[in-house]
């Protein structure tokens, strides 16, 4: 009985914790991508007579899906993605493009160090959209095709999954 206490304890303050990072942020950050790899991990929800996928949708409210992209993107890309993701908008695609221009928890653009942190968030945003429209010049040929097509219909995928999701839930 007490084994089923802590459990209900411990995944009532991953899934709060996981509330409040996603209320405060807006979108999905390190630490909420930590709280879910954290309640994954623990399996602490079969204490509640759930399945991974059942306590996704029941007390996370998205699909187990989603939860396991967020937690794949944390384990491939570390924190730093998420912070480059809130502050410039850029997909997981996206930032493998970019991925070489980060070291050491810096984004380097134009022979400057920027720190990965969110109150650089401006100077960030301006040197991915920089790396961004480089890396897509660089590889888009001339077809008459926008440079930025690609990302526009990413941008479009994630608002219908988004919908999707919030429709499906």
């Amino acid at each position: 009985m007490e084994k089923i206490l802590e459990d209900v304890l411990e995944i009532g303050t991953l899934l709060g914790r996981r509330q409040a990072f996603s209320s405060v942020a807006g979108r999905c950050s390190a630490a909420d991508a930590q709280s879910l790899r954290a309640l994954r991990e623990s399996k602490a929800y079969k204490s509640l007579g759930l399945t991974w996928e059942e306590c996704c949708q029941q007390r996370l409210g998205i699909h187990r899906a989603t939860a396991e992209t967020i937690i794949r993107n944390l384990e491939e890309f570390g924190t730093d993605y998420f912070v480059i993701a809130q502050v410039a908008g850029i997909s997981a695609k996206e930032y493998r493009r970019i991925q070489g221009s980060i070291s050491n928890h810096a984004l380097l653009h134009a022979g400057e160090e920027i720190p990965i942190r969110v109150e650089n968030a401006e100077r960030l945003a301006s040197a991915v959209d920089l790396l961004r429209r480089t890396a897509a010049d660089a590889s888009t040929p001339s077809t008459g095709v926008p440079a930025d097509a690609g990302r526009r219909l990413e941008k479009a995928e994630r608002a219908l999954r988004t919908a999707l999701d919030l429709r499906l839930t």
